[in-house]
């Protein structure tokens, strides 16, 4: 998990990189041309805290982003004691399920028990329907627990399977034909598959590590394989052709720098005077939000800092 904190100190800007992985916590700290960085052992949570807030005070952080810098910590103890009550649960209910399940079985083989022993004792055929009793109810008992299992261990139903996502029940073996698709044929695409993604979830687990799309997902939209790779990019989503497969990961990081020099300085990187609206590079650099200037030119849209790299056509009148 990666968080971002940002302090303006009037002229000079205090920014924090945190990164959380399974056994580290990776800190970077900058405040003006000062930059420091550590990695903490994150094995006992109370040593990891004192651990980060030793080494901002090493470097003279402000008491408001350290003050920051411990609600996250403390939303993920949170979350591992929620998680660890919500194990307790699971516990409790699947206990409850199997002693349940146990106390049917015994009494529906008790009962079948009792019901042969008393045709025996009628019909003098001893043991033929102990015999029978016992079987019938070891096979209601289990019936029973089946029954219990499947209610409260959600098992699902074939009714269950047959509703669920076209794109979960398509078969990972199937054999798509391969395609002739344009740029407008996989848009739409895109589109439609992230309208049918549940709540929460984005667009971008479609776009695989080089900003290729992942076409085996969206197959069933395309009714098949486009014999050409297109690319996306994971901050703006727009599409792009193999010729311009370069323009995604500029995009993605462009615009990660724009988002937080706003957040930081409450107005958006552009060239002085400039009607296109061009991203301004030398800002961004000269607060270390880019490491090196882009090889190609960004534009400012009017919808909330996003960027494009598709000059305009017409020169805009007024700022943002």
């Amino acid at each position: 998990m990666k968080y971002v904190f940002i302090k303006e100190l009037g002229k000079v800007v205090e920014k924090i990189d945190l990164e959380e992985e399974a056994k580290w916590i990776h800190i970077k700290y900058a405040r003006g041309s000062f930059h420091k960085t550590a990695y903490i052992l994150r094995n006992d949570q109370k040593v990891a805290q004192d651990t980060l807030e030793k080494f901002l005070r090493d470097c003279n952080a402000s008491e408001e982003i350290i003050a920051d810098l411990k609600n996250p910590l403390k939303k993920d103890v949170k979350s591992a004691e929620k998680n660890f009550q919500e194990f307790i649960n699971f516990l409790i209910k699947t206990s409850s399920v199997h002693i349940m399940g146990a106390f049917a079985l015994g009494l529906s083989i008790f009962a079948g028990y009792l019901l042969g022993a008393r045709l025996d004792e009628r019909l003098n055929n001893y043991p033929s329907f102990t015999v029978i009793g016992l079987m019938f109810g070891l096979v209601v008992g289990c019936l029973i627990g089946y029954v219990m299992m499947y209610k409260y261990l959600g098992i699902l139903s074939k009714k269950q399977i047959k509703s669920l996502d076209k794109r979960k029940i398509s078969p990972e073996n199937v054999e798509w034909l391969v395609i002739e698709a344009t740029l407008y044929d996989v848009q739409r695409a895109v589109r439609n598959y992230a309208a049918d993604l549940p709540k929460g979830i984005s667009r971008t687990i479609l776009v695989k590590e080089d900003y290729s799309l992942d076409f085996q997902k969206l197959a069933p939209y395309l009714k098949g394989i486009p014999s050409k790779s297109f690319y996306m990019s994971k901050e703006t989503y727009d599409i792009f052709e193999e010729k311009d497969k370069h323009i995604p990961p500029i995009m993605d990081t462009v615009q990660r720098a724009v988002n937080m020099f706003y957040r930081a300085n409450e107005k958006y990187p552009l060239m002085p005077y400039d009607p296109m609206h061009r991203v301004n590079y030398y800002q961004l650099l000269q607060e270390h939000y880019l490491l090196e200037k882009p090889e190609i030119e960004l534009y400012l849209t009017e919808y909330n800092g996003i960027i494009t790299h598709i000059k305009p056509q017409k020169k805009r009148a007024g700022g943002y």
